[in-house]
C-alpha cells in the first residue's frame, strides 16, 4: 500500500532563536521540510507578536529566548491568553539541561525537548514523529498542556485527558482547509476554558468515578486501566504543588496509591471494600465542591484515609 506523500507546503511555522547563525541553519532545515516562509524571530516579543496574528501550527524554539519566563510564555499559550492557537505543537531547545530547566520547559506545555547542540536537521525531523502522534491534553487551574503520564492508546477515555486539534497533522496528512481549521480551534478552545474555570475537585470527581466504571469482571485488562489511573492521578499531584492547591494534590496523590494498589493485588477490579470506600469519598468530593466551607480539612482527611488503605489495606472511619 503506498502512503500518500506528506505535503509541508500550508504549514505554517515560527522559529525562535538568539543566534543569528542557527536561526539561519533552522530556517534552511524548514525549508527543505518543505515548509514555505517559515518565520523566524529573534526574540519573544517578535514571536508573540506573530502569533498574535497567525494561525501557528508549529514552533520551534530556544527556551533561553524568553529571558526565564519560557514556562509561563508558553503557558499563556497553552491557555489561550497569547496567540491564536492554544494547540500548537511546540519543540524546545535547551542550552541548560538541568532538572530545574527541564521541569521548567515541561511546565511550560512543551510536546518534544531537545538539548542543545543538536543538529538542526535533527531537530527540525522531530516533526514528523509529532504528525504521526501527539500525546492528548491535560488541563488543570495550574497546567495547560500535552500529559506526561504513560496513558492508555488513543480512544481510551481516561477521563482528565481529551484529544485536542492537532493542525500539524491536520494539514499535512488530512489536507483540511484552513477555515475548518480554524473553527475546530475555536470549539476546542472554547472546551478548554471551561475545564480550566472548574473546581479542582472536578477532576478528581472524575478519576473517582472512572475507577467506579473499571470495576467488572470481564475487562481482561484492569490492571492495565489502573495502572492508567495511577500515571495520571499522579500527574495531577503534580500539577498542584502550589501552597493554594496542596489538599488538591494530596488527594490526587493518594488516589494515586490506590489505583496502584488495585492494579498490583486486584487484577478482576476493586474490591467491594474498595468500592465502597471510592463511593463514599467521591459523594465527599461533590459536596465539597457544592460548598467550599471547610473544604481545605475534608480534602485532607479524605487524602488521608485513602492514602491509609492503599498503605496498609485497613480503612479508617472519619468524622
Amino acid at each position: 500500500m503506498l502512503m500518500t506523500p506528506r505535503d509541508f507546503r500550508s504549514v505554517k511555522a515560527a522559529l525562535v532563536e538568539g543566534n543569528s547563525q542557527l536561526r539561519s541553519d533552522m530556517r534552511l532545515a524548514l525549508l527543505e521540510k518543505g515548509i514555505r516562509e517559515p518565520t523566524t524571530c529573534r526574540t519573544a516579543d517578535s514571536f508573540f507578536d506573530v502569533a498574535g496574528r497567525e494561525l501557528l501550527d508549529v514552533v520551534v524554539c530556544d527556551s533561553s529566548s524568553f529571558d526565564g519566563q519560557f514556562a509561563p510564555a508558553l503557558q499563556s499559550i497553552r491557555r489561550n491568553a497569547v496567540g491564536g492557537n492554544p494547540f500548537v505543537v511546540v519543540i524546545a531547545t535547551l542550552s541548560d539541561a538541568s532538572h530545574d530547566q527541564v521541569q521548567s520547559a515541561l511546565d511550560g506545555g512543551v510536546d518534544d525537548l531537545l538539548r542543545k547542540p543538536a543538529p538542526a536537521k535533527r531537530i527540525v525531523d522531530r516533526i514528523d514523529s509529532l504528525v504521526k502522534a501527539r500525546k492528548p491534553f491535560i488541563a488543570t487551574r495550574n497546567y495547560v498542556g500535552p500529559t506526561r503520564a504513560n496513558l492508555a492508546p488513543a480512544g481510551d477515555d481516561v477521563g482528565e485527558v481529551f484529544e485536542v486539534p492537532n493542525t500539524l497533522r491536520s494539514k499535512v496528512v488530512d489536507k483540511i482547509d484552513e477555515a475548518k481549521l480554524r473553527r475546530q480551534v475555536t470549539k476546542a478552545a472554547a472546551a478548554l476554558k471551561e475545564r480550566v474555570a472548574e473546581h479542582p475537585l472536578a477532576g478528581i470527581d472524575r478519576l473517582i468515578r472512572r475507577t467506579l466504571a473499571r470495576h467488572g469482571g470481564n475487562d481482561p485488562d484492569v490492571p492495565g486501566h489502573f495502572a492508567n489511573l495511577h500515571a495520571l492521578s499522579l500527574e495531577m499531584s503534580g500539577h498542584y504543588r502550589d501552597e493554594t492547591h496542596r489538599h488538591i494534590a494530596n488527594l490526587a496523590l493518594a488516589l494515586s496509591k490506590l489505583a496502584d494498589r488495585i492494579a498490583q493485588h486486584s487484577p478482576t477490579g476493586p474490591r467491594p471494600v474498595e468500592l465502597d470506600l471510592l463511593r463514599h469519598l467521591g459523594a465527599v468530593v461533590r459536596q465539597t465542591m457544592v460548598s467550599e466551607s471547610g473544604a481545605e480539612a475534608i480534602v485532607e482527611q479524605i487524602a488521608a484515609i485513602v492514602d491509609r488503605y492503599a498503605s496498609t489495606g485497613r480503612v479508617a472511619t472519619y468524622h
